[in-house]
């Protein structure tokens, strides 16, 4: 009776340790740019940039929280100004072309996860992945010291932002769920958005007229 006891105690003091870890966590967004994910606390806040194939550099910010050994990012390209910063580089005729800009942008996903496959490590997942419907990838992988990154990759082009959210947790420790399936994106009022696709892979707005078309979905 008194090991039963014990063992109830045990069980009750790690389901409110787990529930205390949970309830730490916050939602923050970002409206500027328009998204919203669950952080273990106030992300700090940079400015980097991204490289990209056509060799533009564009501009982003990237929030990440550090809890230990774990770490939390979400990593935001800002496209806005794509086609004036390819115009603007010097290139040869055969690299000026007037949609260069928009390949750019379209093979930015498969950039930035060629980058994290180039870290090194054992990569575990490697697939296709989508997010409300805006199209991505998505990147498991084992790093050398036993830890787990488990990244997704996703281009919202209604934005013109690339997403990249990366979460990496010490060897053992159970995958980062609730920071993974938060990452949702948000409309002019701030609010979470659901897109339509496209067979042709495009995320449309829920409010565009071509979700008519037998093609949406």
């Amino acid at each position: 009776m008194r090991n039963t006891s014990l063992l109830s105690i045990i069980v009750l003091t790690l389901s409110f340790s787990s529930a205390s870890v949970a309830q730490s966590w916050i939602e923050y967004s970002d409206p500027n740019e328009y998204f919203g994910v669950n952080f273990p606390t106030e992300p700090e806040i940079e400015q980097f940039t991204f490289d990209s194939d056509f060799n533009a550099v564009y501009p982003g910010r990237r929030y990440t929280v550090y809890v230990g050994e774990s770490s939390y990012s979400v990593s935001v390209v800002d496209f806005t100004d794509a086609q004036q910063i390819l115009l603007d580089m010097e290139k040869t005729e055969a690299a000026s072309g007037p949609t260069n800009w928009i390949y750019d942008q379209r093979a930015s996903v498969a950039r930035a996860a060629r980058q994290i496959r180039e870290r090194g490590g054992e990569i575990t997942w490697d697939n296709w992945s989508h997010l409300d419907r805006v199209e991505g990838h998505m990147i498991q992988m084992t790093n050398d010291d036993g830890s787990r990154t488990f990244a997704g990759i996703y281009l919202n082009s209604n934005r013109a932002r690339l997403y990249i959210s990366e979460a990496t947790v010490p060897a053992g420790s159970p995958p980062p769920i609730q920071f993974q399936q938060s990452l949702h994106f948000l409309d002019d009022e701030g609010d979470r958005i659901r897109y339509l696709l496209s067979t042709n892979g495009c995320a449309l707005d829920p409010n565009d007229p071509r979700i008519e078309m037998p093609s949406v979905r």
